[in-house]
């Protein structure tokens, strides 16, 4: 394992790391301390392991970064996800959150911790692995929310080709708390196979998602996902009806939530290359990029556009905070909040 922290240049005038871990098989992961954003994920071939592609969409130039109103690749919180009008009741008390998403609050308010330099705390360099440590203090009432939270967010590659991101909180109040991942993928890579995500077959281990409303609040309810398109429990082909259908943005209750089963896969039917997700999270909303820009300044001088890129957001479910039906996102005071992911990257799916 090998690693290599350097500086944003001086002419920004922010003080950004910009952290690279490869692992012993030419796997590579490339961050930032802004919001945590995921730059690259370069897999090998799996016949020339020395020739490797970005299955990350992302931004070709650190301005575009720091400009953009999404959500690439980052850490979001404090809540991931929507908020239904932008409140919540805890402790009897009401708290009113922005409304990015009008009338609804989403992946955080106006400035969530995508947007905020995190700081790294621990590098840890093993044989095997090497994982990151990088820390964020929210202040009380920052985007309305109660609370002083201490967070830590770990990244890891290891020698298992392996992407584990740890989310670790503490507050000194009683508060709402629900970090995710936002990366978007598309592994058809960016060279001779490049394109929107046509072509990549999926598969998600639930039964049932959250019933939402015309602006995507969840109702309440979980519905069953058998006889219709969101029914992923065996692998299925995206293609170019099932994105003119509006594709998917939904979350899935998963069956099984644990690190041993994999609760969601998906590759590329072009270069063979894909991930594993396992998670200790209740849910995961799977995001086909229906909702994506026409054009973005992509990297390797690519135009990325609508359905370029899909989500896994291992999570909480949605507005579980006014639902009492939903697993809780309270985090009380004095408690920890800890929930994992591993991301196993593979390159084998037609091998």
């Amino acid at each position: 394992m090998k690693y290599n922290i350097s500086k944003l240049p001086n002419n920004y005038n922010l003080d950004i790391d910009i952290i690279e871990i490869e692992n012993s098989n030419n796997y590579k992961i490339k961050f930032y301390t802004l919001g945590g954003y995921m730059h690259e994920v370069l897999i090998p071939n799996f016949h020339n392991p020395h020739y490797r592609e970005d299955v990350l969409l992302g931004y070709d130039k650190f301005e575009d970064l720091l400009q953009a109103d999404g959500y690439f690749n980052s850490i979001i919180g404090r809540v991931c996800n929507r908020i239904g009008n932008s409140k919540f009741i805890l402790n009897q008390k009401e708290y009113n959150l922005f409304s990015n998403t009008p009338p609804n609050h989403l992946h955080g308010g106006k400035e969530g911790f995508n947007k905020k330099i995190w700081k790294i705390k621990e590098i840890k360099n093993e044989k095997n692995f090497t994982r990151c440590t990088l820390n964020y203090y929210s202040k009380d009432l920052e985007e309305n929310y109660p609370g002083n939270l201490d967070c830590k967010t770990v990244y890891e590659l290891n020698d298992d080709n392996e992407i584990l991101i740890n989310f670790i909180a503490s507050a000194d109040k009683d508060t709402i708390v629900n970090l995710t991942n936002h990366n978007y993928w598309n592994f058809h890579g960016h060279d001779n196979h490049y394109q929107n995500i046509i072509d990549h077959f999926v598969k998600i281990n639930s039964n049932s998602i959250c019933e939402t409303d015309d602006q995507s609040i969840p109702t309440g309810n979980l519905i069953d996902v058998k006889d219709t398109k969101f029914d992923l429990n065996k692998f299925f082909k995206i293609d170019k009806a099932f994105l003119d259908s509006g594709g998917i943005d939904h979350n899935y209750s998963l069956i099984k939530s644990d690190t041993i089963y994999p609760s969601a896969t998906i590759y590329s039917s072009k270069t063979g290359m894909g991930v594993e997700y396992f998670t200790d999270q209740p849910g995961i909303q799977f995001y086909t990029g229906n909702m994506m820009k026409d054009k973005y300044n992509g990297k390797h001088n690519k135009a990325y556009g609508i359905q370029f890129g899909m989500c896994l957001e291992t999570q909480i479910f949605p507005d579980a905070i006014n639902h009492s039906s939903f697993p809780s996102p309270i985090l009380k005071k004095g408690e920890i909040y800890k929930r994992s992911t591993k991301i196993k990257l593979r390159n084998d799916f037609l091998n």
